[in-house]
C-alpha cells in the first residue's frame, strides 16, 4: 500500500501481519487499505469499513492526493472489484474532472483583482504552447474570453475572436480537428461573430455535430443555428427542419411548413385564375402540396401550444379543401388568394352557408350576416341557408352593454307604431316600458285589443 511512517504502530503491525499471512493475506491487505484510507480522510476505521467498496473507490478518486491513482489501484486489487464497476466509476470521475476546470479557473482568476490583466496574460501564453497542442491553445482562448467577458473588455474580446479565426483557418480546419472547432465555437459562445465556423462545418458536411443537445444547455446555440440557416441558407428547408426537430422546436417547424405552404399559394397567384383553370391537374397538385404543409404546420404548432397559429392553419386547410372540392365538381369559383375588396362578393355568391363561413374564417373576415341572409333568405327564399346559419349558433342574441341598452331604449321612443314599439320593447326585455305602455290611458286599450286578437 505505502511505506509505514515512523511511529505508526498499528500500520506497522498490519503490514507485518499481511507479510506473514498465507491464506488470509488478501483479507489483511483489505484491512490495511481501509486503515490507511481512514487516516487520510480523518475518519474512524469503523465508519470507513461500513461503506461499500464502490463508494470508497469514489472517495479515493475524488481525493486531491497526488498518489491517488496508485492508492486506487491497490484498493481495486485488494477488494477484487469487478471491471464493470471500476469502469463506471472511472468514467464518472473523468467527466467530473472535465467539467471542473472552468470552475477551478474562475476561482483562480478571482485571485487577481484585474481579470482583464489575467486574460491578456493568457493570450501571451499562447505563444509558448508547442505547435501540435491545438487543444491547449483552444482552451487558453476560451479562458481568456471568459476573463474579458467578466469585465466587458471589448478590445480583449476582439483579440480573442481574431485569434480564434486565425487558429481555425490555419490550424484546426487543415488538420480536420472539427471537435476542437466545435469546442472553440461553443466555449466562446459568440455565434453571430463566428458564422465562419458554421460555414466551415456546413461545407465539410460536419454541420450535424452542432446538433448534439449536450452542447447547448442554455438554448442559445439552437437559436443561432436557425438564424444562420434563415439568413445564409434560406433555401435549405431540410436543414432548418432537421435543426428544429433535433431541439424539439415545434413552433419553428410550424413556421417553416406554413411559409412553404404560402409559397405554393404564391405560385398559383402568380398566374391569372383563368390560366390556372386551363391546367387543373397542375393546379390541384399545388393545392395538395399547400394543404399537406398547412396540416403539418397546424400539428406542429399545436405540439408547442401555439393555439392561435394552429387555428389559422386549420382554417386555411378548410379553405383549400373547399377549393379542391369545387375543382373536382367542375366549379371555377376562386376561393384562394382573394383580396379584401372581393371577399364580400365571394361570400354573397356562395350557395351554402358553411362555404361562406369557411371563406370568412380563413380570411379573418366578418361580413354583415344580416345583409347576406337578406340576399339568400328574403330575396331568394333559401331557408336551408337560414337553417345552416342557425345551426352554427350565430343567431344567438348576446346581451349588450348598459350604454347600448340605454340608447336602444331611447331609440324605441321614436317609433310611431305602438304595436312595434311594444313588441321590440318586449323582445329586448324592457319590461318597464312594456308596463308603461299597457297602463297608459292612450295606448293601453289599443294594445289590449291587438293582443287579444
Amino acid at each position: 500500500w505505502r511505506p509505514v511512517p515512523a511511529g505508526d504502530a498499528i500500520a506497522g503491525g498490519l503490514q507485518a501481519l499481511t507479510a506473514e499471512s498465507v491464506h488470509g493475506r488478501n483479507y489483511c491487505r483489505q484491512v490495511q487499505c481501509l486503515y490507511e484510507l481512514a487516516k487520510e480522510l480523518g475518519c474512524s476505521f469503523s465508519d470507513i469499513s461500513a461503506h461499500d467498496p464502490e463508494r470508497l473507490l469514489r472517495m479515493i478518486l475524488s481525493s486531491p492526493q497526488p498518489d491517488r491513482c496508485r492508492r486506487a489501484e491497490a484498493f481495486i486489487s485488494a477488494q477484487g472489484l469487478k471491471p464493470e464497476d471500476v469502469a463506471a466509476l472511472v468514467a464518472e470521475e473523468v467527466l467530473r474532472e472535465l467539467l471542473a476546470p472552468s470552475e477551478a479557473f474562475l476561482q483562480l482568476a478571482k485571485l487577481c483583482p484585474d481579470r482583464t490583466l489575467v486574460g491578456m496574460k493568457l493570450l501571451d501564453k499562447i505563444a509558448l504552447v508547442p505547435p501540435g497542442e491545438l487543444a491547449c491553445t483552444t482552451e487558453l482562448l476560451i479562458l481568456a474570453h471568459n476573463c474579458f467577458s467578466l469585465t466587458c473588455h471589448m478590445e480583449g474580446i476582439t483579440r480573442v475572436l481574431q485569434a480564434a479565426r486565425l487558429l481555425t483557418e490555419e490550424h484546426l480546419a487543415p488538420s480536420e480537428e472539427y471537435g476542437l472547432v466545435v469546442r472553440l465555437l461553443t466555449g466562446i459562445g459568440r455565434y453571430n461573430e463566428m458564422t465562419y465556423i458554421f460555414d466551415l462545418l456546413h461545407d465539410k458536411h460536419h454541420f450535424e455535430v452542432l446538433m448534439r443537445k449536450k452542447l447547448d444547455p442554455s438554448g442559445t446555440l439552437k437559436t443561432a443555428l436557425l438564424d444562420y440557416i434563415k439568413r445564409c441558407r434560406p433555401g435549405d428547408s431540410e436543414k432548418h427542419n432537421m435543426i428544429a426537430l433535433c431541439f424539439s422546436m415545434c413552433r419553428e417547424i410550424g413556421e417553416n411548413h406554413e411559409a412553404a405552404a404560402h409559397v405554393q399559394l404564391k405560385l398559383i397567384e402568380s398566374q391569372p385564375w383563368e390560366e390556372c383553370l386551363q391546367n387543373v391537374p397542375a393546379l390541384k397538385k399545388l393545392l395538395m402540396k399547400a394543404l399537406t404543409l398547412f396540416i403539418d404546420a397546424a400539428e406542429s404548432y399545436s405540439k408547442d401550444f401555439c393555439v392561435r397559429q394552429s387555428l389559422r392553419c386549420s382554417r386555411l386547410t378548410k379553405l383549400i379543401t373547399l377549393q379542391l372540392h369545387f375543382l373536382n365538381t367542375g366549379q371555377s369559383t376562386k376561393l384562394i388568394n382573394l383580396s379584401r375588396k372581393s371577399l364580400l362578393e365571394c361570400v354573397m355568391a356562395l350557395p351554402r352557408f358553411y362555404q361562406a363561413a369557411i371563406v370568412a374564417e380563413a380570411y379573418d373576415f366578418v361580413p354583415d350576416w344580416a345583409e347576406v341572409l337578406c340576399q339568400h333568405v328574403i330575396l331568394k327564399g333559401d331557408f336551408n341557408y337560414l337553417a345552416e346559419y342557425k345551426q352554427r349558433g350565430l343567431s344567438k342574441q348576446h346581451p349588450g352593454s348598459e350604454a347600448a341598452l340605454r340608447n336602444l331604449k331611447k331609440l324605441l321612443t321614436y317609433c310611431d307604431d305602438i304595436y312595434i314599439y311594444y313588441k321590440l320593447a318586449y323582445d329586448n326585455q324592457f319590461y318597464d316600458v312594456v308596463n308603461m305602455l299597457l297602463k297608459d290611458a292612450q295606448t293601453g286599450c289599443c294594445l289590449n285589443d291587438l293582443l287579444a286578437n
